[in-house]
């Protein structure tokens, strides 16, 4: 007997647990958007921050991070969007966690998982749309779209979490106040070792023997120090990240780049 597919077991009891509870009533509000973050984060006219429930997409450097973002860009900057609430009001970080209706027949959380811009992430049991979007990455995962299309392992753990090439005061006195923070958004540690980053001008750092915990952070800061789980050094003598704009590369072992990121 043929298994079923695992999204489609995993969306059948989403849709029970969400029958079980009694389907969620989303709390519905219009709100214009003055900035987008990022592919899964946006800000509302005012200074209010809100995250995309139930999804994720990829991080500052990595593959379809621009791509997510602009899509996300050109259907709510500078509009109106009703939120919904879900189950929980706010995140750790303190931004509200919504599903943000671009009007009544589309969702944007929904629609970044059928193009494959973004994976399912933290969804909870009664969400009410937990099923749709278990069932939307199960098809883009079966075309191939976007982010499933890319089969090096771990591509999508490892991402910008914070770069700060501006340090306080004059760059070269301050170097370890110049660094760049690495995020591991998976549930499993990934190793780092001899992984490469370099600047603009080729300026090289290699992790030694190094592995990120799983929902950690590593900040690589440009000067000296002692390295250690959370904050590894360059060891430069001179201040890498140009404050005027610069480009962050990061490749594995096997020499395959697995972010880049240019900023201005």
């Amino acid at each position: 007997m043929k298994k079923a597919p695992a999204a489609f077991v995993i969306a059948v009891a989403c849709l029970a647990a969400t029958q079980a509870s009694g389907i969620l009533t989303p709390v519905q509000d219009a709100y214009y958007v003055s900035r987008v973050i990022d592919g899964d984060t946006l800000e509302l006219e005012g200074g209010e921050r809100v995250r995309l429930l139930g999804i994720d997409t990829p991080e500052k450097g990595q593959y379809l991070y621009q791509e997510a973002k602009d899509w996300l860009s050109l259907r709510v900057m500078n509009r109106e969007v009703t939120l919904e609430r879900g189950r929980e009001d706010r995140d750790k970080y303190g931004r509200l966690l919504r599903y943000v209706r671009l009007d009544p027949h589309t969702l944007a959380n929904l629609e970044l998982v059928k193009l494959g811009y973004a994976s399912t992430y933290m969804l909870q049991e009664g969400d009410p749309y937990c099923s749709d979007l278990l069932r939307a990455e199960g098809e883009a995962r079966e075309k191939g779209l976007g982010i499933w299309q890319h089969t090096t392992k771990n591509v999508f753990c490892i991402g910008i979490h914070y770069m700060h090439y501006n340090a306080r005061g004059d760059d070269n006195d301050n170097l370890n106040d110049e660094y760049i923070e690495l995020r591991n958004k998976c549930e499993h540690p990934v190793e780092l070792t001899r992984h490469i980053i370099r600047d603009h001008a080729n300026n090289t750092f290699m992790f030694s023997q190094f592995t990120l915990d799983a929902k950690s952070v590593v900040a690589v800061h440009t000067g000296q120090g002692e390295n250690n789980q959370t904050d590894m050094y360059w060891q430069a003598r001179r201040a890498i990240w140009n404050n005027a704009g610069d480009t962050f590369r990061m490749w594995n072992p096997d020499g395959e780049l697995l972010l880049e990121y240019t900023y201005k």
